[in-house]
């Protein structure tokens, strides 16, 4: 799985496309990917509209990725969570960590209300 960052939306916010599967064979891979686009900015919306599948080392991956966010003083955000996607997040209540949104351009917008 090739990840991408997208800034056109707004060029402080990180819109992350997620599709297919992040499991085992790609978590670590969305991890580095991540690593350099922090060094950009540390406000993301990951984009699950088309991600099908999640796993366990998936999941720990977004995570992660949260945790490296909130570390430079951002946020990471979900968007657009399919049902066998927003159920691993209930099961495992890792939904708690997250603001979780209907699509990537209200939690892109979400960013612009909260700041001060």
């Amino acid at each position: 799985m090739n990840f991408r960052i997208d800034t056109t939306a707004d060029p402080n916010v990180g819109v992350v496309t997620l599709s297919g599967r992040i499991d085992a064979g790609n978590s670590n891979e969305l991890q580095n990917s991540f690593m350099s686009w922090v060094l950009e900015t540390s406000l993301f919306v990951f984009d699950c509209t088309n991600l099908d599948f999640i796993d366990s080392s998936g999941l720990g991956a977004i995570v992660s990725c949260l945790r490296k966010a909130l570390e430079r003083k951002g946020d990471l955000k979900l968007a657009g969570l399919g049902s066998k996607v927003a159920m691993v997040f209930e099961l495992t209540k890792a939904k708690k960590l997250f603001s979780i949104f209907p699509d990537a351009g209200s939690a892109v917008r979400s960013f612009e209300n909260s700041e001060p």
